[in-house]
């Protein structure tokens, strides 16, 4: 099981550097939220803000703010130090070296409750702690997979999570590809590649989707659940639901009550 020893989160100005030549005696993760620059196979590497780094124990840490930063909170981060061993990744993980993260909202939320839980006292706490970090680790290897998980995975999968948010939306191929600057071909064959299906195909899904759920915890006509989504024709979404179902709207309702 996964243990953290510190946990935290800072604020420096300009003039915050590190240089610890024997690391620290366990692993270092930091998600860094400002522009910074760290040594990296004897050169100096400059990072935008939204990065991960994972040191391993006894690993030299030589990183700072960029050097024309601003005076105040020049380098932000969360952090924290971890026991080894670290099993959750492989042998192959680039430690030391700044990963960028699509996302790095994400990763901070997740942070955040990975914090709270350790200044807390529940009953569940290690167990938690464990499961969260090990779920962190795991999603920033992820992000360092640049060959399986590419710039274009995220656009797509981003692209992919709208469609299931927006179900009612004027869906079109030629406006989805047009959204991520690339060609309607290009669109079907990465959307087909990471997600084994098509996009219409999602689009489809993601209404019958919503449209279940509003026949089960509403009192919404067939027709009004139609438009909310996004079907202009009743009959149309009637068939699309069958297929995808095997009932009828109404009879889903009534199957459901």
């Amino acid at each position: 099981m996964l243990q953290i020893v510190k946990i935290g989160s800072t604020a420096h100005d300009r003039s915050f550097f590190v240089n610890r030549p024997h690391g620290h005696p366990v692993y270092l993760l930091i998600l860094v939220k400002t522009p910074a620059k760290f040594y990296v196979d004897n050169h100096w590497l400059e990072t935008s803000d939204g990065v991960a780094v994972i040191f391993k124990a006894g690993q030299r840490h030589l990183y700072g703010p960029q050097d024309n930063c601003p005076e105040h909170c020049a380098y932000i981060d969360d952090w924290m130090h971890i026991t080894p061993p670290l099993p959750v990744l492989s042998e192959h993980f680039p430690f030391g070296v700044p990963i960028p993260l699509h996302n790095p909202d994400n990763y901070y939320a997740l942070f955040h409750l990975i914090y709270t839980e350790f200044y807390g006292a529940s009953h569940h706490k290690n167990r938690i702690i464990s499961q969260l970090t090990t779920a962190l680790l795991n999603k920033i290897e992820d992000e360092s997979n640049t060959e399986e998980y590419p710039a274009i995975y995220y656009q797509a999968a981003s692209l992919r999570e709208k469609i299931y948010q927006h179900p009612e939306s004027e869906w079109s191929i030629p406006d989805m590809a047009g959204s991520l600057h690339i060609s309607e071909g290009y669109l079907h064959s990465v959307y087909k590649h990471f997600f084994h299906t098509t996009c219409m195909a999602d689009v489809i899904n993601s209404r019958v989707q919503a449209a279940s759920e509003l026949l089960t915890s509403t009192g919404k006509s067939v027709e009004e659940v139609a438009e909310t989504c996004g079907y202009h024709n009743t009959e149309h979404f009637i068939r699309q639901f069958k297929q995808k179902t095997g009932l009828t709207p109404a009879k889903y309702r009534k199957a459901t009550d």
